[in-house]
């Protein structure tokens, strides 16, 4: 899979073509050209242009809003909206020594990982918590298309994971790369978890999937992904690395577990704490069915018709990404592959897809679905691989189109307080 970081081909010797000589000397011989560290990274430069495109276009959007509503200030707007405030409010304080309700929710219920980078951040640099945490959602945003870009180029070619990186990107949802959230640390973990995983780098898939677990409840996928991939093949091969990782995985949801515990006397605080939320509960993968249902019923004009409609798109999206992804190991690929066959897709990313897509349709709300479908990252591949070439740009506009139009919409509580939030 390494058609675009290719290794540099041998001098030639004996018989055949002689090396180049200097023009100012003859007499010395020119050496071959070496493949450095900035050859190697080139090709991230294609992955890390698109996500500073689409950010460009976020930011073009935000001037707009400011500019049309002078009060907002964006910045801290984008750091602080919604989620954004519990991390941003972990950030400055920690965590309450009891687990009570803190106004319809509770900062037990997010992880630290998150707030920890921001703080640091914030220390380091002097800036405020709000900036800083727009900052980490901007590096991790980057880091997380070039994670991704690396997962896919591993299995599918780099062609390919070009096309997919550009759909990530540009996705409706991706405004929350742009956000106080956690997405982008998450997926920089995740998808560094399954790019180790390919390349057999254990101990780096174990300390990915340690981060993942440290950073949202969905890091317990990542975790099972590692202990799933490692275990037979610390059997197989009587090797110690992967029982390594296996143990290394989970290291990060059992502190923040042990910290629980010790604290609120709890293990599963980050579980509990979702009571306070209006009853939030697990509902096992029932919310984008009864959010289907409830927009087909209340038409257009039901207040809760976007959410809902947006819930089912992500039903929709995840179904037919699974059946395409399977395709790909049925069908010759398209001219976006550069295998000649179909695909063999890793057991360790089917698992990653359908546990990630289970937690994202096990929401007790339909506002967060769609963003949480996002996480199963391996579904931008399978719609790479499916969409035609001609197509791509007028798919990417009308993403970006959809994504500034939500992102206005998230903003919107920022001057009118008693909007529909549609991420909450």
């Amino acid at each position: 899979m390494t058609d675009v970081i290719e290794a540099p081909a041998p001098a030639p010797t004996g018989s055949g073509n002689p090396a180049p000589r200097s023009p100012d000397r003859p007499d010395l011989l020119v050496p071959p050209a070496r493949s450095g560290l900035a050859d190697r990274g080139r090709p991230l430069l294609r992955p890390a242009g698109y996500f500073v495109a689409s950010r460009a276009v976020l930011f073009a959007v935000a001037l707009v809003v400011a500019a049309v509503h002078p009060g907002v200030r964006i910045v801290r707007t984008l750091g602080s909206i919604f989620d954004g405030n519990w991390y941003l409010m972990i950030a400055q304080h920690g965590y309450p020594h009891h687990l009570v309700n803190e106004g319809d929710g509770s900062r037990w219920a997010f992880f630290p990982a998150f707030p920890v980078a921001v703080r640091g951040l914030a220390e380091i640099t002097r800036l405020s918590l709000p900036t800083a945490a727009v900052v980490a959602a901007f590096v991790f945003g980057l880091t997380s298309a070039l994670a991704i870009w690396l997962a896919v180029r591993e299995v599918f070619g780099a062609r390919l994971a070009d096309r997919a990186v550009l759909l990530y990107v540009f996705f409706p949802t991706a405004y929350v790369l742009s956000l106080g959230y956690t997405e982008g640390l998450f997926l920089t973990a995740a998808a560094g978890c399954l790019f180790a995983l390919s390349r057999r780098y254990w101990l780096t898939a174990g300390l990915c999937a340690c981060v993942a677990g440290f950073t949202r409840n969905a890091g317990i996928v990542v975790i099972v992904v590692v202990v799933v991939a490692a275990l037979p093949a610390a059997w197989r091969g009587r090797s110690w690395r992967p029982a390594v990782a296996a143990a290394v995985a989970p290291l990060g949801l059992v502190a923040f577990m042990g910290y629980g515990w010790s604290m609120v006397g709890t293990p599963v605080a980050f579980l509990t704490s979702e009571r306070f939320w209006h009853g939030q509960h697990f509902v096992w993968f029932r919310t984008p069915l009864l959010a289907i249902t409830a927009a087909l019923h209340q038409g257009p004009t039901g207040s809760t018709f976007l959410p809902d409609a947006l819930a089912g798109a992500a039903f929709v999206v995840g179904f037919v990404g699974v059946w395409w992804l399977d395709q790909m190991t049925k069908r010759p690929p398209g001219p976006a592959l550069v295998n000649s066959g179909p695909v063999a897709i890793p057991t360790s990313w089917w698992v990653y897809t359908a546990g990630t897509l289970l937690v994202a349709y096990s929401a007790y709300f339909s506002d967060s679905i769609a963003r949480y479908v996002m996480v199963a990252f391996p579904l931008f591949v399978a719609f790479a691989w499916k969409l035609p070439r001609r197509w791509t740009g007028p798919v990417v506009a009308l993403m970006a189109c959809s994504q500034a139009a939500l992102l206005v919409a998230v903003l919107e509580p920022a001057w009118h307080p008693v909007a529909q939030p549609l991420v909450p």
